[in-house]
Protein backbone atom coordinates (compact mmCIF):
# COMPACT_ATOMS: atom_id res chain seq x y z
CA UNK A 1 0.00 0.00 0.00
CA UNK A 2 2.91 2.91 0.73
CA UNK A 3 4.89 1.52 -1.89
CA UNK A 4 2.54 2.25 -4.99
CA UNK A 5 1.33 5.46 -3.03
CA UNK A 6 4.95 6.51 -2.83
CA UNK A 7 5.42 6.11 -6.73
CA UNK A 8 2.30 8.95 -6.90
CA UNK A 9 4.52 11.57 -5.12
CA UNK A 10 6.15 14.57 -7.15
CA UNK A 11 9.96 14.70 -5.91
CA UNK A 12 9.55 17.91 -4.21
CA UNK A 13 6.39 16.15 -2.31
CA UNK A 14 8.64 13.15 -1.82
CA UNK A 15 11.51 15.04 -0.66
CA UNK A 16 9.35 17.48 1.72
CA UNK A 17 7.07 14.32 3.32
CA UNK A 18 10.93 12.63 4.07
CA UNK A 19 13.09 14.65 5.04
CA UNK A 20 11.67 18.08 5.54
CA UNK A 21 8.51 17.30 7.96
CA UNK A 22 10.59 14.94 10.32
CA UNK A 23 13.20 17.66 10.75
CA UNK A 24 10.55 20.05 11.44
CA UNK A 25 9.45 17.17 14.27
CA UNK A 26 13.22 16.68 15.35
CA UNK A 27 13.44 20.98 15.74
CA UNK A 28 9.75 21.23 17.75
CA UNK A 29 11.26 18.05 19.75
CA UNK A 30 14.40 19.55 20.47
CA UNK A 31 13.03 22.97 21.71
CA UNK A 32 10.49 21.59 24.15
CA UNK A 33 13.73 19.46 25.62
CA UNK A 34 15.97 22.18 26.04
CA UNK A 35 13.46 24.92 27.64
CA UNK A 36 11.92 21.78 29.67
CA UNK A 37 15.39 20.58 30.70
CA UNK A 38 16.14 24.03 31.33
CA UNK A 39 12.96 24.30 33.87
CA UNK A 40 14.15 21.50 35.58
CA UNK A 41 17.52 22.47 36.41
CA UNK A 42 16.23 25.83 37.51
CA UNK A 43 13.85 23.65 39.89
CA UNK A 44 16.82 21.86 40.94
CA UNK A 45 18.33 24.72 42.05
CA UNK A 46 15.21 26.49 43.58
CA UNK A 47 15.34 24.77 46.89
CA UNK A 48 19.11 26.46 47.44
CA UNK A 49 17.58 29.89 46.94
CA UNK A 50 17.44 32.36 49.25
CA UNK A 51 13.63 33.58 50.22
CA UNK A 52 12.47 36.81 51.43
CA UNK A 53 8.69 37.45 52.70
CA UNK A 54 5.89 38.62 49.91
CA UNK A 55 2.89 39.21 49.67
CA UNK A 56 0.15 37.98 47.22
CA UNK A 57 -1.37 40.98 44.68
CA UNK A 58 -3.59 38.84 42.77
CA UNK A 59 -4.99 35.65 42.86
CA UNK A 60 -7.70 33.83 40.56
CA UNK A 61 -8.50 30.97 38.42
CA UNK A 62 -7.88 32.02 34.54
CA UNK A 63 -10.19 30.35 31.96
CA UNK A 64 -8.74 29.63 28.24
CA UNK A 65 -11.38 27.60 25.73
CA UNK A 66 -10.49 26.46 22.30
CA UNK A 67 -12.11 25.41 19.91
CA UNK A 68 -11.61 22.58 17.02
CA UNK A 69 -13.17 22.62 13.78
CA UNK A 70 -15.17 20.10 14.17
CA UNK A 71 -17.34 22.16 16.47
CA UNK A 72 -16.15 20.51 19.68
CA UNK A 73 -14.00 22.74 22.47
CA UNK A 74 -12.28 22.42 25.77
CA UNK A 75 -11.11 24.16 28.49
CA UNK A 76 -7.98 24.76 30.30
CA UNK A 77 -7.84 26.03 34.16
CA UNK A 78 -4.84 27.79 35.76
CA UNK A 79 -4.08 29.25 38.82
CA UNK A 80 -3.06 33.09 38.24
CA UNK A 81 -0.52 34.12 41.26
CA UNK A 82 0.63 37.52 41.51
CA UNK A 83 3.03 38.17 43.97
CA UNK A 84 5.20 41.05 45.08
CA UNK A 85 8.65 41.02 47.08
CA UNK A 86 11.53 43.39 47.94
CA UNK A 87 15.72 42.59 47.37
CA UNK A 88 18.10 45.37 48.90
CA UNK A 89 15.38 47.98 48.66
CA UNK A 90 13.97 46.81 45.16
CA UNK A 91 10.30 45.45 44.43
CA UNK A 92 10.19 42.57 42.59
CA UNK A 93 6.97 40.91 40.99
CA UNK A 94 6.78 37.09 40.42
CA UNK A 95 3.58 34.72 39.36
CA UNK A 96 5.29 30.79 39.23
CA UNK A 97 3.82 28.99 41.90
CA UNK A 98 6.25 26.05 41.23
CA UNK A 99 7.99 24.98 38.24
CA UNK A 100 6.11 22.51 36.17
CA UNK A 101 2.57 23.89 36.98
CA UNK A 102 0.49 23.83 33.99
CA UNK A 103 -3.05 24.32 33.36
CA UNK A 104 -5.57 21.02 33.26
CA UNK A 105 -9.23 20.86 32.26
CA UNK A 106 -10.28 20.04 35.87
CA UNK A 107 -10.63 23.10 37.61
CA UNK A 108 -10.12 21.69 40.97
CA UNK A 109 -6.11 21.63 40.58
CA UNK A 110 -6.18 25.44 39.69
CA UNK A 111 -8.94 26.32 42.78
CA UNK A 112 -6.87 24.29 45.21
CA UNK A 113 -3.63 26.44 44.52
CA UNK A 114 -6.05 29.80 44.80
CA UNK A 115 -7.19 28.32 48.09
CA UNK A 116 -3.66 28.37 49.31
CA UNK A 117 -2.31 31.64 48.27
CA UNK A 118 -5.74 33.89 48.49
CA UNK A 119 -5.01 37.86 47.49
CA UNK A 120 -3.04 39.66 50.63
CA UNK A 121 -1.48 36.50 52.07
CA UNK A 122 2.05 36.97 53.65
CA UNK A 123 4.26 33.95 51.56
CA UNK A 124 7.98 33.24 51.17
CA UNK A 125 9.46 34.30 48.06
CA UNK A 126 12.47 31.94 46.86
CA UNK A 127 14.77 33.46 44.40
CA UNK A 128 17.79 33.57 42.45
CA UNK A 129 20.29 35.65 43.76
CA UNK A 130 21.57 36.24 40.59
CA UNK A 131 18.25 37.15 39.14
CA UNK A 132 15.46 38.06 41.79
CA UNK A 133 12.91 37.69 38.76
CA UNK A 134 13.09 34.35 38.57
CA UNK A 135 11.22 33.43 41.60
CA UNK A 136 8.88 30.83 42.74
CA UNK A 137 6.82 30.51 45.91
CA UNK A 138 7.18 26.34 46.02
CA UNK A 139 11.03 25.53 45.33
CA UNK A 140 11.82 22.33 44.06
CA UNK A 141 10.82 19.96 41.51
CA UNK A 142 7.67 18.88 40.69
CA UNK A 143 6.35 15.49 38.74
CA UNK A 144 4.78 17.84 35.96
CA UNK A 145 8.15 19.70 35.53
CA UNK A 146 9.04 16.68 32.89
CA UNK A 147 5.92 17.16 30.87
CA UNK A 148 8.03 19.57 28.47
CA UNK A 149 10.40 17.29 27.72
CA UNK A 150 8.57 14.17 27.59
CA UNK A 151 6.58 16.28 24.51
CA UNK A 152 10.11 17.13 23.25
CA UNK A 153 11.50 13.68 23.48
CA UNK A 154 8.10 12.02 22.01
CA UNK A 155 8.39 14.38 18.84
CA UNK A 156 12.41 13.91 17.96
CA UNK A 157 11.35 10.25 18.43
CA UNK A 158 8.73 10.55 16.06
CA UNK A 159 11.12 12.85 13.32
CA UNK A 160 13.46 10.56 13.73
CA UNK A 161 11.42 7.29 12.82
CA UNK A 162 9.59 9.54 9.73
CA UNK A 163 13.10 10.10 8.78
CA UNK A 164 15.18 7.23 8.90
CA UNK A 165 12.84 4.43 9.03
CA UNK A 166 10.19 5.66 6.34
CA UNK A 167 11.85 6.18 3.70
CA UNK A 168 13.48 2.40 3.92
CA UNK A 169 10.21 1.27 3.99
CA UNK A 170 8.79 3.80 1.39
CA UNK A 171 11.71 2.60 -1.08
Amino acid sequence: MYRGSSTNMSPAMRIFFLRVFPFIFVVIGAFFVYFGAKDIGDAKQSVYWPSEMGKIISSSVDTSRSSSGRGSSSTSYHAAILYEFTVDGITYNGNRVAYGDFGSSNSSHARRIVNRYPEGKEVKVYYSIDNPEKCVLEPGLKGQAYVFPGIGLAFMAAGLFMAFYLPKKLG
